[in-house]
């Protein structure tokens, strides 16, 4: 015991330091910080033990946070939903959930870094890393589980010892998972990767998901005797599996088994990868004739010749945004009572499509296949890093990421246009006018967003990797200021102008910074 408490704590430290290597490294990527920030702060002790102790924080925090956040969303907001937020409910759906978790995230199947340092370069025992971590891992679930039952049993009104057993069934069920991997290893030498779970157990996770809400919505609630029972069973399950998990003797094997391609994973150029999905798509043609010349002729093989990768998705969105639109239209001609509350809704939800358009969007999966397929090679050249033209190349991908992303949002807007047109008749003829102008502008901003992005931030280095921290951060802000949208109804027209004249701005500004920076930024990370 001593022995694989030892080993946690020294997988603790090197995870430690991972992290702290990690985040000196990120800093250093930003332009304004790098340069007061010495080389000899990765070996800087009092950095190190501050992030040592933010670490163990963020670990005490997640135990808890991480379990109450997976209650929120996956149990109580759906349960209150369909009216049937009580203890009975709550424990049968738990149980669907968990027994398709538990085979699809066990836990201990995960070829990590932190795994491959230690037992491959490190050579430390399998067995005692490999337990010492899940035990570790069991243990958070067990704690953060029991928070949220207590947490619960205010709300359900179920006995508060029950908040320190159930947590076990959930653990049986995940030891049950573990210790069927573990012996068809044993049987066989095929070791699963939760990096590539196989179609059956996907499969079977999702219908374990769907059977669970199915039943709940349908109203059909097992008895609770007969729920108990089976949680019983796999609370005694858990610590008989326990067993067998602690005495089972091809961890290490499993171990170098599971890691083995990872040393390859590590050293080889992530664009090796990503080329060979990409290349399924690509079409080549020898004949592909064009009378243009130039950067535009330059474009245009690109274009046709990766045309599956960069339509294939605005194609699919365009289909199943066409398929609601026929749905919701058909609903209001049925029912003509709703036209009179869809009218009031449309009118002052369009602030909502921007979230919507931010999502549809397609150009920041644009521009990383042009990065791989294209710029990868092309900006070791000189001449490709020209400000003039990077500027006349940037307006010409401009022009193809608007017209790729313009076909769901044209779809979109005539819809709504539509529906506009259903509820309110001629009168709201002018107001869908400009809302179909703004989903379009909305459209085109992202368009110009994500494209802006990459030529003055240009995130990837030579292995495809995303090595630029503002990137990012601006990505992320991108997110949670478009989500901030859905909470606000504005009026169409006065929201509509403003989304129309900001996106015409940002369109300007955005040609004038590519000349003016794109000659200095456009170009492939170390």
């Amino acid at each position: 015991m001593k022995i694989m408490l030892d080993t946690f704590l020294i997988s603790f430290r090197l995870k430690n330091t991972y992290r702290v290597n990690s985040i000196i490294y990120m800093f250093k990527q930003i332009p304004i910080i790098r340069r007061v920030l010495p080389m000899s702060l990765y070996k800087n002790q009092s950095l190190k033990i501050f992030v040592t102790i933010l670490n163990t924080i963020w670990e005490i925090i997640s135990v808890f946070l991480g379990k109450i956040i997976y209650f929120a969303i996956m149990l109580i907001i759906p349960l209150n939903f369909m009216n049937v937020f009580n203890f009975r409910a709550m424990l049968q759906l738990l149980f669907f959930l968990s027994l398709g978790g538990a085979f699809f995230n066990t836990g201990m199947f995960d070829p990590s870094k932190d795994k491959y340092y230690a037992v491959i370069l490190m050579k430390m025992d399998g067995r005692e890393f490999v337990l010492s971590q899940y035990l570790y891992t069991l243990f958070r679930h067990y704690v953060g589980y029991m928070t949220a039952f207590m947490i619960l049993s205010f709300t359900l009104q179920y006995p508060f010892w029950l908040s320190y057993i159930l947590p076990l069934f959930i653990i049986g069920l995940k030891l049950m998972a573990v210790s069927a991997y573990l012996k068809d290893f044993k049987r066989n030498r095929k070791v699963r990767s939760e990096n590539n779970n196989s179609p059956a157990i996907i499969g079977f996770s999702i219908g374990c998901l769907l059977v669970g809400y199915a039943l709940i919505f349908s109203n059909l609630i097992i008895p609770i005797k007969m729920m108990l029972i089976v949680l019983i069973i796999l609370s005694i399950l858990a610590v008989i599996l326990m067993s067998y998990v602690l005495k089972y003797d091809d961890y290490h094997q499993l171990s170098h088994k599971l890691l083995k391609n990872i040393d390859s994973l590590l050293n080889t150029d992530t664009q090796d990868i990503i080329n060979d999905s990409y290349h399924k798509m690509i079409t080549l043609e020898a004949d592909t004739k064009s009378n243009k010349t130039g950067f535009e002729y330059f474009n245009e093989l690109f274009m046709q010749r990766h045309k599956k990768i960069l339509w294939k998705t605005a194609k699919r969105q365009t289909y199943m945004i066409a398929f609601i639109i026929v749905v919701i239209i058909g609903i209001l001609f049925y029912d003509v009572e709703t036209q009179k509350d869809a009218n009031n809704a449309m009118t002052s939800i369009l602030p909502f499509f921007v979230f919507i358009m931010y999502l549809l969007n397609t150009a920041k999966n644009i521009t990383q296949a042009m990065f791989v397929n294209c710029d990868h090679s092309m900006l070791t050249y000189s001449f490709y890093r020209i400000p003039k033209n990077i500027l006349i190349l940037f307006k010409i991908r401009l022009r193809e990421i608007v017209k790729i992303n313009l076909l769901p949002a044209v779809v979109l807007a005539l819809g709504y246009m539509a529906i506009l047109f259903i509820c309110g008749g001629i009168d709201q003829a002018f107001l869908a006018f400009i809302s179909f102008i703004s989903i379009i502008s909305m459209s085109i901003f992202f368009s110009t967003h994500y494209l802006i992005l990459y030529y003055l931030l240009q995130p990837y280095n030579a292995h495809t990797e995303v090595k630029s921290p503002i990137y990012s951060t601006i990505i992320s802000l991108t997110y949670i200021i478009c989500y901030a949208f859905t909470k606000l109804e504005l009026p169409i027209l006065s929201f509509g102008i403003v989304c129309i004249l900001f996106c015409i701005g940002y369109c300007v500004i955005a040609c004038i910074l590519v000349l003016k920076w794109a000659g200095n930024t456009f170009k492939i990370r170390n």
